[in-house]
């Protein structure tokens, strides 16, 4: 949104809300600045009635980032693969959704590393389960050549996706929270097109705040 080529849509997008009479700003935002585990930006628009002269300020980073061994750390040896065709295991999830994504890994998803440590913060969380990070116990992926890595040699066992709970949990869901689904793709879906718990809060209690 605020590469060059999209400058004139943009610039459109804000004069339409002027024109209606609403005053618009976007901002570019970093989950991981407000105690979400993981590095996402994303572009925030916030808009108010222009008669409601309000100077919005988006809230300030909360300064320490979590990482992910606080996020998932209690998770790791309760995760278990999903069932065949990659089906649920439902009730029998040895924690609610607590399942990861079987299968193979694309060319693409090869291509560069795909595994953040435990004293850092997660990859972004996608909607695909196939696109899903590589849990922290694995060790990074060696680099072969441009555009592709491999599995360190020994340690393949070690390389699994993230599971629901675990993309979950790295988006502020609370455990209460739980996912409905039969396919596990599906449950990898939801939760990756989520905008992060806290960060929505955060942001939500700012504008608030601000009307009162």
């Amino acid at each position: 949104m605020l590469a060059e080529k999209h400058k004139t849509a943009v610039q459109n997008f804000i004069k339409m809300f002027k024109e209606t009479g609403y005053n618009v700003n976007l901002y570019l935002v970093n989950a991981a600045d407000y105690g979400v585990p993981q590095d996402r930006k994303r572009v925030f628009y916030i808009g108010f009635r222009d008669d409601l002269d309000i100077d919005f300020k988006f809230p300030k980073p909360l300064g320490k980032k979590i990482n992910l061994k606080d996020a998932i750390g209690d998770l790791q040896y309760t995760a278990i693969p999903a069932l065949e065709k990659n089906k649920t295991n439902g009730v029998y999830c040895k924690f609610p959704n607590n399942e990861y994504l079987t299968g193979g890994f694309s060319t693409i998803y090869m291509s560069r590393n795909r595994v953040r440590s435990w004293d850092e913060p997660s990859f972004t969380i996608q909607a695909g389960g196939r696109h899903a990070p590589i849990h922290p116990q694995a060790p990074k992926m060696t680099f072969v050549e441009k555009n592709k890595r491999e599995f360190v040699k020994g340690k393949e066992n070690l390389y699994r996706r993230l599971t629901v709970r675990e993309c979950a949990r790295i988006q502020t869901f609370p455990d209460s929270f739980k996912f409905y689904y039969t396919d596990v793709a599906d449950g990898y879906k939801m939760v990756g097109n989520a905008v992060p718990v806290r960060l929505a809060n955060i942001v939500a209690n700012a504008i608030k705040d601000s009307l009162n």
